[in-house]
């Protein structure tokens, strides 16, 4: 794919660094069958990119399961339990949260982790990507012993430290103007974003995606980004799990 225009200061940022950029990609809500699925791990196989998929246990069956474990690039997350919302009344929505008995969601996390690992085995990844990137505080301390290395949500900072055996391991850069009418943002905005948070930041970056709210002419700007990204000599776009060592 030849150089867009929209592209030129994401090159300009790359190549201001002192050292190469860390990468990593991670697409959410994924588990039930859907063409949008299908495209993505079809751009992941294409351009061989590592893709991180946080997969919805009680969503996931195995067809969809067999496609992804066919996708050699994919990787799996755990994405809560059943995407069910358990905010109370005028509060954000939350799955790991909110008015549920925290008893009953870390049987479920255990039974979803059960279920990821039967299903993708070494291709499951101990992280879990709670659903809406938020997760009750106190819910924390158990995570370790529940298996999970790692905690990746949106990086807004605002759980305090992890506990002992926890890392952060988030993302930074989203597409997807969730308050303006879920709309793609566009390319430009995009790498400049991406630019932006690569000038400030040595620690490994997230791009998150959204294959269901993500439409045709989006996945070919997507795949125009991530063909820049994979081709450059200043850039390691790398498997989610090569991450987890040192992740903090």
């Amino acid at each position: 794919m030849s150089l867009r225009p929209e592209l030129l200061p994401l090159v300009e940022a790359l190549a201001a660094r002192a050292g190469p950029a860390v990468l990593w990609w991670r697409d959410d809500d994924a588990g039930r069958p859907d063409p949008r699925l299908d495209r993505l791990l079809a751009l992941a196989r294409g351009l061989e990119v590592p893709l991180a998929l946080a997969v919805v246990p009680t969503w996931i069956e195995e067809p969809m399961a067999a496609a992804i474990r066919a996708t050699r690039q994919a990787s799996v997350l755990q994405h809560g339990w059943a995407h069910a919302d358990h905010a109370g009344p005028g509060e954000r929505r939350i799955e790991l949260g909110g008015r549920a008995d925290r008893s009953r969601l870390l049987s479920e996390l255990a039974r979803g982790y059960s279920r990821l690992r039967e299903l993708f085995g070494d291709r499951f990844e101990p992280i879990l990507v709670p659903p809406w990137n938020r997760i009750a505080s106190d819910l924390l301390p158990a995570l370790p012993g529940l298996g999970f290395r790692a905690l990746s949500i949106w990086d807004e900072g605002d759980l305090g430290p992890m506990p002992a055996g926890l890392a952060r391991l988030d993302v930074h850069v989203d597409p997807i103007d969730w308050r303006g009418g879920r709309r793609w943002i566009g390319l430009a905005a995009l790498a400049e974003r991406l630019a932006r948070r690569l000038a400030r930041c040595d620690a490994p970056v997230g791009l998150v995606t959204h294959h269901l709210v993500t439409e045709p002419e989006h996945f070919d700007e997507l795949a125009r980004l991530l063909d820049l990204l994979r081709g450059r000599g200043d850039v390691r776009l790398m498997p989610v799990g090569s991450l987890l060592g040192g992740a903090e």
